[in-house]
């Protein structure tokens, strides 16, 4: 999930080089980190889509600083921004500077970013940081170098502040990617509304609405860049929400209710799962009755034997999720935060006034009886949002990544013959490769026999648009015909299985 808020810094400046010409030197160092704050930028706008890869920015620049051609990575299986910002800058990118939120990830077979970068001549590059998994970081800096180019990473000759905020914009872009490889638990944003008193909700639960619809509209914002959003019971009780991004494109998160009674409503507008699906979490046992219901419905319930956020954001991790956008009321917050899952804070703070002493808080208790055990944010930032001040800032800082080694029996029930001990495997939701990329959604077009007698081949863009489109081969009917035909041309494998599931929920009678 990528957040698009202003980085706050308050380190010195540090000077390591000794500078020829300082004005100039300075200038040429804010010039850079001007670029890579736009190509981190530019990979936000794919937020939610690239899952679980990197999000991947790229500004070409002539040598009289104006920008020649952008691009960025638009989803999975799609072309890297190298290539797109190369096509767009043309001959322009010869002898210009190409500028990278992350060092490429191309991977063993695949050397498309990079070539795009050396065919296209440029002769300088600059890195906000090296690639985030260890067994990748430097291999594409060295091959950059190996054919002559220039490259530079943000912080690693000269230190400023300029260059610190710039370098903090590459890190959060992919904060989730680099939580998820190193803590076993999703990257995890904890949203909330309050008053200027502190209040989510009148005392008697109504809270529409606190906050302005410029901050509902970031809210929307923060969902579509999210693998899923997760509220609890009594929100469900309460507002009826829907928890949709609304934004009609993009990325839509899944539906998470974490309810420990499952004491919900038989009618909710998350029963509906025609466009998003919905999770429900619950305690081993409960209301057997209502989950049958909720089945039937099309909504999947998983029970747990002790039902906790921290379990159950490690069953999430397993599933694949890589963020998780938090919209629950205070006591199930309190909770997530004591539970050590939730990673940064935003909160909307409307110039409201509404009193109440049994008017509800955005976190319930925690156990603290004194301020000094109050917990700090980190990185903390200040917005104005309308009429709102948006405050936003991290409980944990985001961690230096190091692989993730799946265990013996985890690697032998995804692939038997994988040898366990392989030291550069990360481990995704059922699907593993020594790179930490290969998944169906991955850029490797396949060859693949299709239609009733298998006896026809056609290359289909990734495998999720040949498994997508499989769904539907074989029934006679015009509609099936369509939706193959919109899977095979879709332009990535998440919006070919974007069109397979829902027309799988529409339609079952296509399949």
């Amino acid at each position: 999930m990528a957040l698009s808020f202003r980085i706050c810094s308050s380190s010195p400046l540090i000077c390591r080089a000794t500078l020829s010409n300082g004005d100039n030197s300075r200038n040429y160092h804010t010039t850079d980190a001007a670029f890579i704050r736009r190509a981190a930028d530019l990979s936000e706008m794919s937020a939610g889509l690239t899952s679980p890869h990197p999000n991947f920015g790229c500004v070409i620049a002539t040598s009289s600083g104006k920008v020649a051609g952008e691009g960025y990575l638009y989803a999975q299986g799609t072309k890297p921004a190298e290539a797109l910002a190369v096509e767009a800058a043309g001959e322009f990118s010869r002898g210009a500077t190409a500028y990278l939120n992350m060092e490429p990830g191309d991977c063993h077979g695949d050397h498309t970013a990079v070539s795009a970068l050396v065919q296209a001549g440029i002769e300088r590059v600059v890195v906000g940081i090296r690639h985030p998994l260890q067994h990748l970081r430097g291999s594409a800096i060295r091959e950059l170098r190996s054919h002559g180019i220039e490259v530079n990473v943000l912080g690693e000759d000269f230190e400023s502040k300029v260059l610190e905020d710039a370098r903090k914009s590459c890190l959060l872009v992919n904060a989730p990617l680099i939580h998820r490889a190193c803590s076993r638990v999703p990257f995890s944003v904890l949203k909330y509304a309050m008053t200027l008193d502190g209040k989510i909700a009148a005392s008697s639960g109504h809270a529409a609405w606190i906050s302005s619809k410029l901050s509902r509209t970031r809210v929307f914002e923060l969902r579509g860049g999210s693998d899923a959003v997760i509220v609890g019971g009594n929100t469900v009780r309460q507002d009826d929400p829907r928890l949709t991004a609304r934004h009609g494109q993009g990325h839509t998160p899944t539906r998470i209710v974490m309810t420990q009674s499952l004491d919900l409503p038989e009618k909710a507008n998350l029963w509906d799962v025609s466009e998003v699906s919905t999770i429900v979490v619950t305690q081993r046992g409960a209301r057997k009755s209502f989950q049958k219901l909720l089945a039937s419905k099309g909504v999947e319930v998983v029970e747990f034997d002790m039902l906790n956020p921290r379990e159950v954001m490690e069953y999430f991790h397993l599933r694949g999720y890589l963020s998780i956008l938090w919209e629950c009321g205070g006591t199930l917050a309190a909770s997530a935060i004591s539970s050590s899952v939730i990673h940064k804070v935003v909160a909307f703070v409307a110039p409201k006034i509404i009193g109440g002493s049994k008017a509800p808080s955005p976190v319930g208790d925690l156990g603290m009886v004194e301020m000094t055990q109050a917990l700090n944010l980190i990185d903390v930032c200040y917005e104005q949002v309308g009429p709102d001040m948006l405050v936003s800032g991290f409980l944990q800082p985001i961690p230096d990544l190091l692989p993730v080694i799946p265990s013996e029996d985890a690697t032998v029930e995804i692939d038997p013959s994988v040898d366990p001990f392989e030291p550069s495997i990360i481990f995704f939701y059922k699907t593993w490769d020594l790179y930490g990329s290969f998944s169906n959604f991955s850029p490797h077009p396949i060859r693949m026999p299709y239609g009733k007698e298998n006896d026809d081949y056609m290359t289909w863009s990734s495998v999720e648009h040949y498994y997508q489109a499989n769904k539907f081969v074989g029934v006679e009917n015009p509609k099936a015909y369509d939706c193959v035909e919109k899977i095979r041309t879709a332009r990535s494998p998440e919006e070919a299985a974007l069109i397979g599931r829902s027309t799988l929920r529409q339609k079952p009678e296509l399949v």
